[in-house]
């Protein structure tokens, strides 16, 4: 019978609870959460299913003028669609590998199990061949002990028959009886004796057929554990990939991060020279609201 795998709720529980204590859910960490239990294959298919329905959080943008937050947005969307778009890719590419290798796993999981159940069968086929072969051997046997005692009584007619021959010329007319139980002692024992070799033969041909089953049982179990161990290790270069790709995307993350924190800085510089500047415009205005006329009765020039 197949193994009760790992259901989707316990993946899904482990990975909620690792990245709320701020840990990357990967494979190996919710497989160690779960107490070293579990297919890879089936954990990472839970993870992909996820991750899928995960909502994604989206970052309130800071209060700026329009036209600067046009173009810081447009210079960090550009930057930050260009870094995603090849970390998604290669984390895309990556994933299907992955799921691709899970899939490889399955199957060989599940042939795995087939060639389990196939050897159980064969084992309790086995058993009843040997089971077979003992009570053959024990027919034998008894058969033997049968023939045993028919040589004895053969024997014993032996000496009667030598003992009706010395009364042969006496007895005339049980000669004739006597040679019939003659031959009638023979072919039994030309009977017992084809048995015999018919039941030897019988034995032979179950031994040779028991040596086949399991010359092919352990073939068959050697091939198993190849392909298992490539599975492994396709498994694992693919986890190493997926890590990588991760990692590349959370370093776009934050670079993506830094500059939205230097765009806040380089609007919050604007504002404070747009304040330091209010203050000059308003003196401008009141100094030529104010310009004193000269004796001629023409505008004395401005001061600036």
């Amino acid at each position: 019978m197949a193994r009760a795998g790992i259901q989707f709720e316990q993946v899904a529980a482990v990975a909620d609870a690792l990245v709320g204590e701020g840990q990357q859910p990967t494979i190996r960490a919710v497989r160690e959460r779960l107490g070293d239990t579990g297919s890879p294959n089936t954990i990472h298919k839970h993870l992909t299913t996820w991750r899928a329905a995960r909502p994604v959080a989206v970052a309130a943008a800071p209060a700026l003028p329009p036209a600067l937050t046009a173009a810081i947005a447009a210079e960090i969307e550009r930057a930050t669609a260009q870094a995603r778009g090849e970390i998604e890719g290669r984390l895309v590419q990556a994933q299907a590998e992955a799921a691709e290798l899970a899939a490889a796993g399955e199957a060989i999981e599940a042939e795995r199990d087939a060639l389990a159940e196939q050897v159980a069968a064969l084992t309790r086929e086995r058993d009843t061949l040997a089971g077979k072969a003992e009570q053959q051997a024990a027919n034998l046997a008894d058969q033997a002990r049968r023939i045993e005692r028919e040589q004895q009584a053969a024997e014993a007619a032996r000496v009667e028959l030598a003992t009706a021959r010395l009364k042969i010329e006496a007895q005339a007319e049980a000669r004739a009886d006597q040679g019939a139980e003659i031959e009638r002692l023979r072919a039994a024992l030309e009977v017992e004796a084809k048995g015999r070799i018919a039941a030897e033969q019988q034995a032979a041909v179950l031994g040779a057929k028991l040596e086949g089953i399991m010359a092919q049982l352990s073939d068959q179990a050697a091939a198993h554990a190849e392909a298992r161990r490539q599975a492994a290790h396709e498994a694992q270069r693919a986890a190493e990939r997926i890590t990588q790709a991760q990692a590349e995307r959370d370093e776009a993350r934050q670079s993506a991060a830094e500059a939205r924190e230097q765009a806040a800085r380089l609007a919050g510089q604007l504002e404070a020279t747009q304040k330091a500047e209010r203050p000059i415009e308003a003196a401008l205005k009141a100094t030529k609201a104010k310009k004193p006329e000269g004796d001629d009765g023409k505008s004395m020039p401005s001061l600036l």
